[in-house]
């Protein structure tokens, strides 16, 4: 999956589903290819080679599920279906399911336009124990589940042992804290002939390690101006405008290119990046989000894609609908969408199994998910206080821009969003 291809719900793509009338709850929305199959029509944004991988497990499904069940499946952009869907369920056109990002929920259980699925875990041969409660967790809005999950991930530290090598550098050394990742980022930064160290990454995730957070606990008010929070800016700051460790203007994508030419030596990213390692034949590491010190706890935040229902489908699809969420999770199913993929299982048996503990990239993010969170659950706010705030925050911050200032003005600017003042 490409995190770059995301785009998240904006507050005028869900302006419509508000206006979506009761009697959509009992709209069909699709019919049965013949009396004994149920026809279910599914959309996600999986398009690279995860979405030829999806193709091929529901294709085996289709041949070997013994409920009479056929998923018809469309794949678009994740661009494309953020755009599509709030039209096609105003407009009773939507699919039977979908998959999406956990951040993209929100905005529409909020809007009353996505199904409770809390009984999906009642389901025959379902157990729930087998799944990680973190990810469970991503789809729980105000106690029920809207949202079964379909695949984790979280924010690792990736290295390019070739690098590390030429750096004097031990290249099986898996970084435990952040003095010992700014200090071997600097030195692969001395390598010179247009090698960076390191680029500053996800701000929520290094505030939850430096005891830091953005909302109070009850999500109404912003603790953003805080000391923990000031360490991590501070940090950025001298990582990007003072030491220098990577070009300030370069971000997204150009930061993954630069590690799939070999010219990085750490970055901190999601499971999508060991596909293009692996295409580029880049020497890598990868493992868990550095703790503050040696023995210190380790800290990440969990997100992730679940399977999710709108409303406007009709109830005699749900049975279905399940018949194929609960194929998915299934070890045999799960295992294989992991190893494909190089992403975390969240089914404790997956976990557990030989074959996966013997890998040495998923092993280590099954690790992280362990001890996962899930942040903000149900936030319709998450997105604007993401891309509007926090983001334009580091962007000033990592230029030169007085951190003490950019705390000030975010966490005014947080506030009016939470008031609904924005």
């Amino acid at each position: 999956m490409n995190k770059h291809s995301w785009k998240k719900l904006s507050v005028l793509a869900l302006t419509g589903l508000a206006a979506l009338s009761l009697a959509a709850c009992g709209s069909k929305s699709a019919s049965s290819s013949s009396s004994k199959t149920t026809t279910i029509t599914f959309w996600n944004g999986f398009t690279a080679s995860d979405g030829t991988n999806l193709k091929k497990i529901v294709a085996e499904y289709n041949k070997t599920n013994k409920d009479h069940v056929k998923v018809k499946m469309d794949q678009m952009s994740w661009d494309n279906f953020n755009e599509k869907l709030p039209t096609a369920i105003t407009a009773k056109k939507a699919p039977d399911f979908v998959a999406m990002n956990y951040g993209d929920m929100a905005g529409y259980v909020h809007n009353g336009t996505m199904k409770d699925m809390s009984d999906f875990y009642n389901y025959k041969g379902v157990d729930k124990s087998n799944f990680q409660q973190s990810a469970i967790n991503m789809g729980k809005i105000k106690g029920k589940d809207y949202f079964i999950p379909m695949q984790v991930q979280g924010n690792y530290l990736y290295w390019n042992k070739d690098l590390f090598k030429k750096a004097g550098i031990d290249p099986n050394t898996k970084i435990q804290t952040m003095d010992q990742y700014m200090k071997i980022a600097k030195k692969i930064k001395a390598l010179g002939n247009g090698v960076q160290g390191t680029y500053w990454s996800d701000f929520a995730q290094w505030s939850l390690v430096y005891g830091g957070s953005i909302l109070n606990k009850a999500e109404t008010k912003s603790t953003i101006n805080s000391a923990a929070n000031r360490k991590v800016l501070n940090q950025f700051r001298q990582m990007m405008y003072v030491d220098k460790l990577g070009n300030p203007s370069t971000q997204g994508v150009a930061v993954d290119n630069l590690m799939f030419a070999g010219k990085l030596g750490l970055e901190v990213s999601g499971p999508w990046l060991n596909e293009g390692m692996i295409k580029n034949h880049i020497n890598y590491g990868v493992t868990q989000f550095p703790s503050l010190t040696k023995n210190g706890k380790k800290q990440a935040w969990l997100a992730g894609v679940g399977f999710g229902i709108p409303t406007s489908t009709d109830d005699s699809k749900t049975k279905a609908i399940y018949s194929f969420v609960k194929y998915w999770n299934t070890k045999k199913t799960s295992k294989k969408w992991s190893q494909e993929n190089k992403c975390a299982p969240y089914l404790k048996d997956v976990a557990a199994d030989k074959q996966i503990k013997n890998d040495p990239v998923i092993s280590e993010l099954a690790k992280q998910t362990s001890y996962s969170k899930v942040m903000w659950p149900g936030n319709v706010h998450a997105s604007d206080i993401t891309t509007n705030v926090i983001t334009p925050m580091c962007n000033k911050v990592v230029t030169g821009s007085d951190v003490n200032t950019q705390l000030k003005l975010a966490d005014q600017k947080i506030n009016k969003i939470l008031k609904g003042d924005n």
